[in-house]
C-alpha cells in the first residue's frame, strides 16, 4: 500500500475531481480505455500513478493537467515525503 500522508492527499483530490466531473470508477476506466480494477486500484492506492497517468486521468476528466496539479500542490505540506 502506498500511504505516506502526501500521496493519501495527491489521491483523495484526484478521487475528488473524478467526482466532481460526474465520473463513476467505471466511466473513468472506460474513458481511459483501462479495465475498472486501474482506477480501483490507484484509488485504494494499491498502486502508484506515474506521471502520464495522470496527464491520461486529468486529461478524461477534461481538466487542464496543471489546474489539477496546482490544486494537488496546494494541499501538500511545503516538504512532500516520498
Amino acid at each position: 500500500w502506498v500511504s505516506s500522508p502526501a500521496y493519501r492527499t495527491v489521491i483523495a483530490k484526484i478521487t475528488a475531481a473524478r467526482k466532481d466531473a460526474g465520473f463513476t470508477q467505471r466511466d473513468l476506466a472506460k474513458a481511459l480505455g483501462k479495465p475498472p480494477s486501474f482506477v480501483a486500484k490507484y484509488e485504494q492506492r494499491e498502486r502508484r500513478l506515474d506521471l502520464l497517468e495522470f496527464i491520461a486521468i486529468a486529461r478524461a476528466l477534461r481538466m487542464k493537467e496543471g489546474d489539477l496539479l496546482r490544486a494537488i500542490a496546494a494541499e501538500l505540506p511545503k516538504r512532500v515525503e516520498i
